[in-house]
């Protein structure tokens, strides 16, 4: 299995990831873990989290990530934050069914607000 180092953990399938871990338990490999800056420029917040660079500027305006400064007219991430940010959105993502159920109800209020 050729491994995709471009591609976020989170975008794998259940079946790449135990054929990684399978074909890493079999090598026996050491992998060097790349240690991360204080602070992560919006294109590594971008590759990070596999988020568009559009999408990166807009959540920040937004104020949907933490952890953003300002300095020398650069926007820039306290990677201790966003790393526990992108903790805390994997626990609390909603289910396709919550996604739906939300929708459904959003769809009423504004059908309601209709009439």
């Amino acid at each position: 299995m050729e491994i995709d180092l471009n591609k976020p953990v989170w975008q794998m399938t259940a079946g790449e990831f135990v054929d990684l871990m399978n074909s890493t338990l079999k090598a026996n490999e050491k992998f060097e873990v790349k240690e991360l800056p204080k602070f992560l420029t919006v294109a590594e917040l971008a590759k990070l989290t596999g988020y568009s660079i559009a999408s990166i500027h807009q959540k920040n305006c937004n104020r949907k990530i933490p952890g953003s400064k300002k300095l020398s007219g650069r926007v820039l991430f306290d990677t201790e934050t966003i790393l526990e940010w992108i903790e805390s959105e994997s626990i609390h993502r909603p289910t396709k069914e919550e996604q739906l159920r939300n929708a459904d109800i959003a769809f009423d209020k504004r059908m309601s607000k209709r009439k």
